[in-house]
């Protein structure tokens, strides 16, 4: 069986996408997986042999800490190995791996060159500069790379050839429990990157909005970003119907969305949001709750379509909080919203679906 190298200098060793979905499935398919990742210890999780990367306390850690020695590493696996990396700045690593003999897949997470006309950080007259130096980049690897995989058709549209759709859809979970009512969940509930354009300050003025009426209190799981938004966010309105978590794993998550009453994904309608498809969004669906989320036209054709939630104005906190309030106020509506959502998770939004086109692509490439 080809070895195969799973590699990241961004994320987590427990990301979601990389660690539980790709590296398992392969793991698991009986591929010898190596996860080359910011991780505190070298160790083998169930077959999985985690190379560990320093953990970058700042952007510049990346490059002159943590590229290097990811580089080094590499250089110890024969020709041939493949090399399936998810960052783009490692395009270049990728396009000279692929020039001394390895197979190289490249998995594109995001629209890049739309996140970064985004990035609060980059000077704003720089932005279009480096938006559309990232995509030449992409454009020359898609050339160089074996395959590149995408989560969205409308990032697939972006590249050539050699395209690969392998959607974020969630891990089917069997052992599920049955809820029988909404009527006693009071909780919303929110689990990602809290920032200000996935609508941190709508959903604290819709719970307050919705508080004047109703006793319900907003569960947010995840982490601010940047860390300094939080001090912020403590002080606006409805953060004392607020709990916040902060990170949580994969029991955590189940066990507090199987015990609320809805699950909000209120982003902006900036580009990299319209037509993406957030893995929230589907593990909401998962676990049996009702969506209220951004009115966009990939969204709806998911939320609406299935009759899973209600779709609003994100930018509308009023609108937010009605759509909270029906739902609370329609218990049997809700759990049918709930089966929908869960049933269409089941039959059509799930990895186990997706995973099948990874191992088609693996297979190709490991007897070319």
């Amino acid at each position: 069986m080809t070895k195969v190298v799973q590699l990241s200098s961004v994320h987590h060793s427990r990301d979601t996408r990389i660690f539980y979905k790709i590296c398992r499935s392969l793991v698991d398919k009986g591929y010898s997986v190596d996860l080359i990742i910011q991780h505190d210890k070298d160790e083998d999780i169930d077959g999985l042999n985690i190379i560990s990367l320093p953990i970058a306390k700042n952007k510049s850690d990346r490059f002159f800490l943590i590229l290097p020695k990811l580089i080094k590493k590499l250089l110890t696996y024969k020709k041939g190995t493949i090399v399936h990396f998810h960052d783009p700045e490692l395009i270049p690593i990728g396009i000279i791996l692929k020039l001394m003999g390895y197979k190289v897949i490249y998995d594109v997470h995001e629209d890049v060159p739309k996140t970064i006309l985004e990035k609060d950080w980059i000077w704003t007259p720089l932005r279009r500069i480096i938006a559309l130096i990232s995509a030449t980049f992409e454009s020359i690897g898609n050339i160089f790379f074996d395959a590149t995989i995408v989560v969205t058709k409308a990032i697939g549209g972006r590249f050539s050839k050699k395209v690969t759709l392998v959607q974020n859809y969630p891990i089917l979970n069997h052992r599920q429990t049955e809820s029988n009512t909404h009527k006693k969940r009071k909780d919303l509930f929110y689990v990602g990157s809290i920032t200000l354009v996935r609508g941190i300050f709508e959903m604290l003025e819709a719970v307050s909005m919705v508080n004047l009426e109703l006793p319900i209190q907003l569960k947010l799981a995840g982490s601010f970003n940047p860390q300094t938004l939080e001090k912020q966010i403590r002080k606006s309105n409805g953060w004392e119907n607020t709990d916040f978590i902060g990170q949580i794993n994969r029991d955590q998550l189940k066990k507090i969305a199987e015990s609320s009453l809805l699950g909000l994904v209120i982003f902006h309608p900036i580009p990299n949001h319209i037509e993406a498809q957030p893995n929230k969004l589907f593990e909401y669906m998962q676990y049996g709750l009702p969506i209220v989320g951004s009115r966009f036209d990939l969204w709806k054709d998911i939320v609406e379509k299935n009759n899973c939630g209600i779709l609003v104005d994100p930018l509308n906190p009023k609108e937010i909080s009605e759509a909270i309030k029906w739902i609370y106020e329609h218990p049997k509506e809700a759990k049918m919203m709930g089966e929908n959502g869960k049933r269409a998770v089941f039959e059509k939004y799930n990895w186990q679906a997706e995973e099948k086109k990874l191992f088609e692509l693996y297979e190709k490439i490991s007897s070319e």
